[in-house]
């Protein structure tokens, strides 16, 4: 019994490190995709107008949707692997858990638009401000 044990708990933190390896990799091909067609438009855009801007803000995005994906999937995984040694709340805590990972997405999701508006407002108001 303690070798079977042994060998799904290898197989199950090994699938877990492939898939967290995965959306790692993943992501970092994300965001060379957008450095290449950046540079690609560098050719288009006069030499002080360069700026990796997008490859930026890919990059950021990118790290909050793996830790959007990591806070809701992190403790499952880790619950996997130390399955009998846990108290039986910390599977009350998975359970509210899982449904919030397409809260975290959203989050991360809309961020982009709320920075955007938030800084538009302040640039309205910057300007309000002057003019008295």
């Amino acid at each position: 019994d303690s070798p079977n044990k042994l060998i799904r708990t290898g197989g199950v933190a090994l699938l877990a490190a492939l898939i967290n390896i995965s959306i790692i990799v993943l992501m970092c091909l994300l965001i060379r995709f957008v450095y290449v067609y950046e540079k690609k438009a560098d050719a288009f855009s006069s030499a002080r107008d360069i700026n990796r801007r997008k490859t930026i803000q890919v990059t950021h995005q990118g790290i909050w949707f793996i830790f959007a994906y990591m806070a809701a999937w992190l403790p499952a995984m880790i619950a996997l692997i130390l399955l009998e040694r846990l108290p039986s709340d910390f599977f009350v805590f998975l359970a509210c858990l899982y449904p919030l990972q397409g809260a975290f997405n959203s989050i991360v999701y809309f961020r982009p638009k709320y920075i955007a508006n938030r800084q538009r407002m302040c640039s309205i108001e910057g300007r309000r401000g002057s003019n008295v």
